[in-house]
């Protein structure tokens, strides 16, 4: 699973002041920086964005696993795949997970 962002694991910066937000990546790499517009809810987005790459990492798996046990292969349809889930809440986790997916790499899933 190659990407082209900066590899995790990203952090919110604890000691920034409280106007600024900052997430940085290994070897203390910029990331972003946030401007406050309320404190709470720019760290909380802070902290969201420090996530990304565990949660874009966490997805893939899932796919990955879901692809695997149920013998999903490129060629199925969507609808088949829904079909064949064992239930409907996993067939809408696999298909907000791979929609997550197709986001953060820019292309169709």
């Amino acid at each position: 699973m190659s990407s082209k962002h900066t590899p995790g694991p990203w952090a919110y910066q604890e000691d920034s002041d409280a106007y600024t937000h900052i997430v940085r990546g290994s070897s203390n790499r910029f990331i972003c920086q946030l401007a406050q517009t309320t404190s709470a809810e720019i760290e909380a987005n802070a902290r969201l964005i420090a996530s990304a790459p565990e949660s874009h990492e966490a997805n893939q798996l899932f796919v990955q696993a879901i692809n695997e046990m149920q013998g999903i292969s490129p060629d199925h349809s969507d609808e088949r795949i829904y079909d064949e889930m064992p239930s409907s809440q996993l067939a809408i986790a696999y298909f907000a997970a791979r929609a997550a997916i197709a986001k953060a790499t820019g292309g169709a899933q």
